[in-house]
């Protein structure tokens, strides 16, 4: 369900607590090569690091996340490519308990507004980037799906800190 490629042969760790999981590194597959050479070509950045992700129906799911490990490089964009059946991705600023918590240690009062979830569609072969910087300030989500489906692929392609 879950396959994790990089340049450096290094584990990846993710989650905390009893979510943590550790993740090895395996080659790449000639398909996510050529879609990685094509995407730097796009963007002029190099992608250090692939992550699989396999949904098998319309149960499967990601949470609210930020790819915000301190391994990935923050100074680059992120690529998701989506192959399979179209599926949704929501974006959300970071929840507003850490917005109070910057905003108290600045010494200023938080405002609260409500804010409604971006929904981007990714269909067959679409890529969907995100902007560096973007996990410190948001969020994103693969939420189950409202329909039956089948099955999704997404490769996201990351940079890496040694």
């Amino acid at each position: 369900m879950e396959y994790y490629s990089n340049d450096f042969n290094n584990p990846y760790m993710y989650g905390t607590g009893k979510g943590q999981r550790e993740y090895l590194p395996k080659p790449y597959h000639q398909v996510m090569t050529e879609i990685r050479k094509a995407l730097e070509n796009l963007t002029g950045t190099v992608f250090e690091v692939c992550f699989l992700n396999r949904y098998l129906n319309q149960s499967h799911h990601l949470g609210w996340h930020a790819d915000d490990s301190t391994e990935m490089d923050d100074e680059k964009p992120i690529g998701i490519v989506s192959l399979g059946v179209e599926r949704e991705i929501w974006f959300r600023s970071k929840p507003l308990v850490d917005v109070w918590k910057i905003a108290k240690a600045l010494g200023s009062e938080p405002s609260v507004s409500i804010v409604e979830p971006e929904k981007l569609k990714l269909g067959h072969g679409s890529l969907c980037l995100m902007n560096k910087g973007m996990q410190d300030t948001h969020q994103h989500r693969i939420p189950k799906a409202s329909f039956t489906c089948g099955e999704r692929i997404s490769l996201t392609f990351r940079g890496y800190l040694k």
